[in-house]
């Protein structure tokens, strides 16, 4: 099992949730001067604490070179990740996970995958569900809070798609 400090070197990702996309945007750019936010809205099915669930929310995600600042507002579904973890009325922004890329092939993913349960920890989300070698893009959240006080989520995009801006740690 490979340590959850032994893959802070791939660090890619600091996330935020809010209550208010908009706010949480005009806030990002006038006072923390980050501009260029890419705006978008998902919905997914995830595996939530071992159950199917749907999933919606509006994301806005700036790459600097290899790392993402990325803001989370949740709009239904298995949203209680989000707003159990942090207090929406306390700040427009509100930290709630850190982003590991797992690099490599799709092995790497299993990997990581068996590496979490082998841990401990729970997935509060596995994205796809149900996951296979044919997919190419993947995320898992899971809950390290009572170890470093907030979500782990961890990242994998197949190699093959270098160069697109959800996953900018692939050399294009």
């Amino acid at each position: 099992m490979n340590p959850i400090g032994d893959r802070y070197g791939q660090l890619v990702q600091m996330s935020y949730i809010t209550r208010d996309m908009d706010a949480a945007v005009a806030h990002a750019e006038t006072e923390l001067g980050i501009t260029g936010l890419s705006r978008g809205e998902a919905e997914i099915e995830v595996l939530s604490y071992g159950e199917k669930r749907p999933l919606a929310v509006k994301s806005a995600i700036a790459n600097f070179g290899a790392r993402q600042f990325e803001i989370i507002q949740p709009v239904s579904g298995a949203i209680e990740v989000y707003t159990e973890a942090v207090n929406l009325s306390g700040h427009i922004l509100n930290f709630h996970h850190v982003g590991i890329a797992v690099t490599g092939p799709w092995t790497e993913w299993q990997r990581l995958l068996e590496d979490v349960k082998a841990s401990g920890d729970a997935f509060t989300y596995l994205f796809p569900a149900d996951p296979s070698p044919e997919d190419k893009l993947c995320f898992c959240y899971v809950d390290t809070r009572h170890r470093i006080g907030h979500y782990t989520e961890y990242l994998w995009a197949d190699p093959s798609l270098a160069g697109i801006p959800a996953a900018p740690w692939l050399e294009a």
